[in-house]
């Protein structure tokens, strides 16, 4: 078995879209307990929840080598009431991986809180819910090996775990140049975002099984871009998401958390391999603060002065 990283993007029956707005949910996950990044959730009122249902052909691939000299073979967790085996190395959505089965997203879009301009875009449209996507892992002309993996998987840098205590933290990284996650309306693409890392934690809980494990998955704020050369009505998709993210601060942050673990196996040859679907929340919150102009010109007359200030000491003590 393994210490599955994370449980890390409906059809409606009517033409016109049904929408349900969501309360914003107190995470259940204790994030006090994680120690080795300082990434968290941001609380925002503009979010799309999606959902990568394993029955859709959706969700996301765990791989690691099956060879356990490998040093992409994973390894095997020091937490306790970890689950036995290796850890997940690589994660890319399922329609990255090398056994996609037809998959084209890694989860659909379920429901939303916020998101006003997307809201009537949608309704204006007759556009359903599940006809927008999300998707991550290494570009297409790439392999798996370029989608987020756990580096030199060295305890103390890319993972972090003791005996005394159910939590494991890890970091997935890519090189940014390989690496992707966008968002779709059927299989166009629409927004693109920057590249973060990905923070990972599972609390193991209180025994060794499985069912009380609880998992969570996520990034730094990233922009948003439009995606060039799309017709009309895409091309109206698009801005009317950026103008709500726009409004909500400039960023958007990726979170997973779940405590609930649906699992598939894959088949890629030499890889242990398996499929688990994707609660994922597309958040829009505002972008990582910098100085404002007039602080960093502070700070720069401070630095300024003071170098005159000790010059002139200098200058003076040398008489």
């Amino acid at each position: 078995m393994h210490n599955f990283p994370l449980s890390l993007f409906l059809g409606l029956t009517a033409t016109a879209v049904v929408l349900t707005p969501l309360t914003v949910q107190a995470a259940t996950f204790d994030y006090s307990q994680v120690k080795n990044w300082t990434t968290r959730p941001i609380d925002s009122n503009n979010i799309l929840n999606f959902f990568g249902d394993l029955s859709r052909n959706e969700g996301y691939a765990n791989i690691s080598n099956l060879d356990p000299n490998a040093p992409d073979a994973g390894h095997v967790s020091i937490a306790l009431n970890a689950l036995p085996g290796s850890s997940g190395y690589y994660i890319t959505g399922r329609e990255f991986s090398p056994d996609p089965q037809g998959a084209t997203r890694s989860a659909s879009l379920e429901n939303l809180t916020g998101f006003s301009n997307f809201f009537h875009y949608l309704n204006s449209n007759n556009i359903l819910l599940s006809s927008i996507g999300v998707s991550f892992g290494q570009k297409p002309e790439l392999d798996f090996t370029k989608s987020l993996n756990l580096g030199e998987d060295k305890l103390g840098q890319d993972w972090f775990a003791s005996p005394d205590s159910p939590i494991e933290e890890r970091i997935y990284r890519a090189n940014p140049d390989d690496f992707e996650i966008f968002l779709t309306y059927g299989t166009t693409k629409l927004l693109q975002f920057g590249y973060s890392d990905f923070y990972f934690a599972v609390d193991n809980g209180s025994t060794p099984d499985f069912t009380d494990n609880f998992n969570v998955f996520l990034s730094d704020p990233v922009p948003a871009f439009k995606v060039a050369g799309l017709d009309p009505l895409t091309s109206g998709l698009a801005d009317a998401l950026l103008q709500d993210v726009t409004a909500a601060g400039g960023s958007v942050q990726f979170v997973s958390e779940d405590p609930d673990l649906e699992v598939e196996p894959s088949f890629i040859e030499g890889f242990d391999s398996i499929y688990l679907s994707f609660p994922i929340e597309l958040r829009a919150v505002k972008s990582k603060s910098v100085p404002e102009s007039s602080s960093v010109l502070g700070v720069l007359m401070f630095g300024i002065l003071g170098t005159a200030t000790r010059m002139a000491k200098q200058k003076k003590s040398s008489f």
